[in-house]
C-alpha cells in the first residue's frame, strides 16, 4: 500500500481543524515563501545552507509564530497562528541532526547576567507593535553586554530573556514600549579591542555603554593592515 503524500498528510491534519485544504495551502505556501527567501539571502551573504531546523534555531518559537499568524491571516483563517503551527509541526519532516547542533528548546528564562550573552556578535533589531519594522544593525558580544547591564540599572524598569538553545535575547530598556531583539550573527564580528572587547566603531558610544575611550587592537591584527 503506498504511503500518503506529505500534501495528503498536510490536508488530513488540517482536517482535524475544520481547515479547508485550499486554505492550508495557502498558508503554507506563505510560511514556504518566507524561509525560501531566507535560505537564498543565506547562501548570498554565508555561502551556506540554512536548514529548516536551523531556520528556526535563528528566529525562535517567536519569529515561527509570527510567520503563522501573519500566514493564517492571509489565508483567511484569522489571527489563530498557533492552529497552523500544530498542523505544521504534525506534518513536517524530522530534526535534521548537525555535528554543531545544541538541543532544540525555545523556551526562555529571564536572563539574570549579561556574562550569558555569549556570542561574539549579534543582530539587533527594535520590535513594536505600534511601529513598522526598522532595519536590522550588528553589535559585539560586548557592546550587547555592556548595553544590558545599562538596560537594567535604568530606573530599574529594563528586563532580559534568554533563549537558551538559540542564544536569542530579547530585553527591554526605560519606558519604550517594544523591546529589543538580540539574535547570534557569530558571522559578523570584527576585530576587537583588547581592552574593551567591542569593535573600533562602537567606541564613539564608550560615555553611555562602558567602551575605553581608545580602540586598540592586538598586535597581529594590526600588523595586517597596510599604509595608506
Amino acid at each position: 500500500m503506498d504511503q500518503p503524500t506529505r500534501e495528503q498528510l498536510l490536508h488530513a491534519e488540517a482536517a482535524k481543524y475544520g481547515i479547508a485544504p485550499e486554505a492550508i495551502d495557502v498558508a503554507v505556501r506563505i510560511i514556504t515563501a518566507v524561509q525560501n527567501r531566507d535560505r537564498a539571502d543565506f547562501r548570498k551573504n554565508f555561502g551556506g545552507q540554512l536548514t529548516p531546523d536551523r531556520w528556526l534555531a535563528a528566529h525562535g518559537v517567536s519569529g515561527f509564530r509570527e510567520l503563522c499568524a501573519f500566514a493564517a491571516r492571509e489565508a483567511g483563517l484569522g489571527e489563530d497562528g498557533d492552529v497552523i503551527i500544530r498542523i505544521v509541526s504534525a506534518v513536517a519532516p524530522p530534526h535534521e541532526q548537525h555535528a554543531d547542533d545544541r538541543p532544540i528548546q525555545f523556551w526562555a528564562r529571564p536572563l539574570t547576567d549579561p556574562a550569558e550573552a555569549t556570542f561574539p556578535a549579534y543582530r539587533i533589531t527594535y520590535e513594536d507593535r505600534q511601529a513598522s519594522g526598522g532595519h536590522g544593525f550588528d553589535w559585539s558580544g560586548a557592546l550587547l553586554r555592556s548595553t544590558l547591564r545599562v538596560a537594567a540599572a535604568g530606573c530599574g524598569l529594563g528586563a532580559a530573556s534568554l533563549e537558551e538553545a538559540t542564544g536569542v535575547v530579547v530585553f527591554t530598556e526605560a519606558n519604550l514600549p517594544g523591546a529589543y531583539v538580540a539574535r547570534p550573527a557569530p558571522g559578523h564580528t570584527q576585530p576587537v579591542c583588547v581592552r574593551c572587547g567591542q569593535w573600533e566603531k562602537e567606541h564613539t558610544l564608550h560615555e553611555r555603554f562602558g567602551s575605553c575611550p581608545q580602540f586598540i587592537s592586538p598586535a597581529a591584527q594590526v600588523s595586517g593592515i597596510g599604509a595608506p
